[in-house]
């Protein structure tokens, strides 16, 4: 890592920050919508067993999608940073709405 690349990341820990909570957001509303579905299913008493090991697959790519955005985005504007926000942003939006529609 360059000495430029180190102080571009000190001098945005806040919006890393903020890039990291969404996406930490995201994967636990992913497991959590995951945890309430196998909820359902063992108190009916049927169905295959289960597990989540696709979330880990869709989590890593998640991650690594954000992580691009952030690597893109450094030493851009404060427009471009605020457009690269909408990626994580996204994301959440999709996994809240996965939560809400499939918990009923």
């Amino acid at each position: 890592m360059t000495i430029s690349a180190a102080l571009a990341i000190r001098s945005n820990m806040g919006y890393i920050g903020v890039h990291a909570s969404l996406v930490a957001a995201t994967v636990g509303s992913l497991f959590l919508q995951r945890y309430i579905w196998l909820l359902n299913i063992s108190e009916k008493g049927y169905g295959p067993f289960q597990s989540a090991s696709y979330l880990i697959g869709v989590s890593v790519i998640l991650v690594f999608v954000d992580v691009c955005s952030i690597i893109l985005t450094l030493d851009s504007t404060q427009r471009g940073k605020m457009v690269a926000m909408a990626v994580p942003a996204a994301f959440l939006f999709v996994a809240l709405f996965i939560l809400i529609a499939n918990s009923t």
